[in-house]
């Protein structure tokens, strides 16, 4: 059997000599037809060529520098939607949160509830619209979401398209039987000062761990973008002893709930110390919110290795996705706009020596403290958001 390429080139060949010979209008068709369908065959060679190279080059930028970025990926206006709806929902659970303070209970005892929501509302009335009832510790609010709010498991399909799909799971070392253990939209508040560099989980041989980031309106420097020091993921996990940094080497030592180390008499703690309190002093010297504590702040970035930051500018609807190990944090909100931020972390955790290949599609979720998820509503898998484009 002949193939339909060599069959189109031998009716193509005919029907010039046809043409060559009488040119008639019937010939004059076939030859138009024919290199049109001719032109299409080579057009889907060249798009699945392009599509090949894209993935290569997305797999080479994933291993060198710990993430990639999918443009376009999800209509800006389902990223507007899941924003509006999100903001209600934090505005709902200040009100009932507002309800159960002892305040609100002694005034309502006391018939004075009107005079309280009175002084509250005053106080409201001079923030902008949009910003009424958010408010968050040190300019910060996590928003947990479920799948199955409208637009969110759309949206989280279309981002994986716009990267890649399975192949940019891969390269994470993930496989589509990959947990959903943290989804929310994290709000950086006008005045939210920046976070210091981390990560967000320390690295283990046997975890692989990514999280996707969908900006849900522009997020540029001014509004607090999201900061990343790009490095191979490799490199990272092999920098130091990550379980030794963290509980100081020989010590034995851990953080306290404040981000302070415990062992107060070390030089570790008395560092950890100065830089918050440079960290404050700079924030209110700005007329920033106070920078969340952390045990991050005993580290200095030379100290981590960190090379050049790379401030992420990007539009509503770009996907970003992003390897565990690679070093991030927010940055200062010097806007006078709240910047919403969908983002989905997916997890997996093999036993020793187990491949990301072979491994049990029962495997757990690993040790992974969620912020945002219960663990029995950690029971979604990356694979239902490998589909279609939204």
């Amino acid at each position: 059997g002949r193939s339909a390429t060599g069959i189109r080139q031998s009716r193509l060949s005919t029907a010039l000599k046809n043409l060559y010979n009488s040119e008639t209008a019937d010939s004059q068709d076939l030859v138009q037809q024919l290199l049109l369908e001719s032109l299409a065959g080579k057009l889907q060679s060249v798009s699945q060529s392009v599509e090949a190279l894209d993935r290569s080059l997305l797999a080479q930028r994933m291993q060198a520098r710990g993430f990639i970025v999918g443009k376009t990926a999800v209509a800006p206006s389902a990223c507007a939607s899941i924003r509006t709806n999100a903001l209600a929902q934090a505005r709902a659970q200040a009100v009932e949160e507002r309800r159960r303070r002892p305040i609100a209970v002694l005034a309502r005892a006391l018939g004075l509830t009107a005079r309280l929501e009175a002084r509250e509302a005053a106080a409201e009335s001079s923030k902008p619209h949009e910003q009424r009832g958010i408010t968050g510790p040190h300019g910060r609010l996590l928003i947990p979401v479920s799948p199955d709010t409208p637009f969110v498991a759309s949206a989280l399909r279309a981002a994986f398209q716009g990267l890649g799909g399975e192949a940019a799971a891969r390269q994470a070392g993930l496989t589509p039987a990959a947990w959903l253990v943290e989804l929310a939209v994290l709000v950086a508040l006008p005045g939210a000062a920046e976070q210091p560099p981390h990560l967000d989980v320390l690295p283990r041989d046997a975890l692989s761990m990514a999280t996707l980031f969908l900006p849900l309106q522009d997020v540029t420097a001014a509004n607090g973008a999201t900061v990343l020091y790009p490095a191979p993921p490799s490199e990272v996990a092999a920098r130091c002893d990550w379980d030794a940094m963290q509980r100081g080497a020989g010590g034995g030592r851990t953080f306290s709930a404040d981000g302070t180390d415990t062992a107060d008499d070390t030089v570790g703690a008395a560092e950890a110390r100065m830089r918050a309190e440079f960290a404050e002093d700079a924030a209110a010297s700005a007329g920033l919110s106070m920078p969340v504590s952390s045990p991050w702040t005993r580290f200095s970035k030379p100290a981590l290795g960190l090379g050049t930051p790379l401030s992420m500018a990007l539009k509503a609807g770009d996907a970003l996705w992003m390897d565990y190990r690679c070093f991030h944090h927010g940055g200062a909100n010097r806007s006078d706009e709240l910047r919403a931020v969908l983002y989905a972390t997916f997890s997996e955790d093999r036993e020793e020596g187990e491949s990301a290949e072979t491994m049990d599609a029962e495997a757990g979720h690993g040790d992974h403290t969620s912020f945002s998820m219960a663990p029995r509503e950690q029971c979604h898998c990356l694979s239902e958001y490998l589909g279609a484009r939204l």
